[in-house]
């Protein structure tokens, strides 16, 4: 019985993760803050990635200074104004 329990909590996680979309589409403008007494900086989305366990990740690269950063999408905000200005074709 136990394994047809197992069977189904695995079906049901791989159902979630196949389910789960991202918010931001490659090439958004997005705003994160980057130290914890920092001011937001605006970066674009430069991949999707997969829930790493925190929720679904993003690759972000800096406006300003061209670093790029894995974070999770609860770190991210719309940059409004910005948000599909200049999206790849």
């Amino acid at each position: 019985m136990s394994a047809n329990i197992d069977k189904l909590a695995r079906r049901q996680a791989l159902r979630n993760r196949l389910a789960a979309i991202h918010k931001f589409p490659l090439g958004a403008h997005v705003l994160h803050r980057v130290g914890v007494r920092s001011e937001k900086a605006s970066f674009r989305v430069t991949r999707l990635l997969p829930d790493g366990g925190a929720g679904l990740q993003y690759r972000i690269k800096g406006e300003r200074d061209g670093l790029e950063r894995v974070v999770t999408e609860s770190s991210l905000e719309a940059d409004g104004i910005r948000l599909f200005a200049d999206m790849p074709s």
